[in-house]
């Protein structure tokens, strides 16, 4: 961490941005690189200016984005505020998933006559292969996992009971994935063979936070899209008056944009709120003989998906930039009710 500290401070002795501007942190998924980076800042005071999946999607969003951060920043005029800026791409493995030209985009920007503002890219160690000229040219520095001890301290705050033995079991079924960790001691981390509940339980005749809460957190992306692109065909296997259903659906989708903006702080908090904006749903009861069919997922439901996944692009689709919210969730919306 301190070689870290120490770059970003000698860095503001740069007066031009260049290749030097920029440093690739690197590590094993779920070890809490990106809080660490984030402390640090904390403790530098300095104004962190954040790109990652949530907000960014293509190489034009990437630069546009740059040329933003590091122009006057509007809340910190607004605010008086006079911290240093800090620009932080986070996932940029995800980033370069969707779009094979980032890579190519940033450097391109670290070439500018921009001033110097720090760059720190996250990424994963696999990715370093796929960034093809920069890695030759900009710093790297690899992010060790944390050691038993300091992750069984972390674990022992989300259940103190737990002994070092239980704590070395769980670091090894996780391969030092601080993430995974957590959800095992807390019972939210279900793997892909898990069917401890199935994402029709979302309909389900009772009402389940605890059950719902554990289905969500499977995919906290990809099942609120599956729920929210099958809602209408389950409104219609319901018993109600027409204009409680279009009621019900419009407070909806208006708690799926806060929903949608809320991801973007904090997940715990927003799958919350997501099982809580679905609460009403059953005021309508089932019609006898009904089944759920989550078939209707479609092709852009898929791509946008993958915003959150580090897997290839299935689908490459032509949307305009103009279009895009900065959250996903939000640009469905658009697209399905404005156009």
């Amino acid at each position: 961490m301190n070689f870290i500290k120490e770059w970003i401070i000698s860095s503001y002795n740069n007066s031009k941005l260049s290749i030097k501007s920029c440093i690739f942190i690197t590590g094993n998924s779920g070890i809490g690189k990106t809080h660490a980076i984030l402390n640090i800042c904390n403790e530098l005071d300095l104004f962190a200016i954040h790109i990652n999946s949530y907000n960014c999607c293509s190489s034009k969003q990437l630069t546009d984005l740059l040329y933003k951060g590091f122009v006057s920043s509007l809340i910190q005029n607004l605010t008086n505020n006079t911290q240093k800026k800090i620009i932080i791409i986070d996932e940029f493995e995800t980033l370069l998933s969707f779009d094979s030209t980032m890579n190519i985009q940033l450097l391109h920007f670290l070439n500018t006559n921009h001033k110097h503002i720090p760059i720190i890219c996250i990424s994963s160690n696999e990715i370093i292969k796929k960034l093809g000229e920069i890695k030759k040219l900009c710093m790297f520095y690899e992010l060790p996992n944390l050691n038993d001890v300091e992750i069984h301290n972390i674990l022992t705050t989300y259940k103190p009971s737990i002994t070092f033995k239980e704590s070395l079991e769980i670091i090894e079924q996780s391969n030092y994935n601080i993430k995974k960790c957590i959800q095992i001691v807390s019972n939210t981390y279900y793997n892909n063979i898990d069917d401890v509940c199935d994402i029709t339980d979302l309909y389900a005749v009772d009402f389940n936070r605890n059950k719902f809460k554990q289905l969500i957190t499977k995919d906290q992306w990809i099942i609120p899209l599956k729920f929210h692109e099958n809602l209408i065909i389950e409104l219609n296997n319901r018993i109600g008056l027409k204009a409680n259903k279009y009621n019900f659906y419009k407070k909806f989708i208006y708690n799926f944009c806060y929903f949608d903006i809320i991801m973007m702080k904090n997940n715990e908090i927003a799958i919350d709120y997501f099982i809580s904006s679905i609460y009403l749903l059953f005021n309508f009861k089932q019609k006898k003989n009904t089944s759920h069919n989550l078939n209707n997922f479609t092709k852009l439901l898929s791509y946008l998906s993958l915003q959150k996944k580090n897997n290839k692009i299935i689908y490459k689709l032509n949307i305009p930039n103009n279009h895009f919210s900065g959250n996903y969730h939000l640009s469905i919306i658009n697209r399905k009710f404005i156009y």
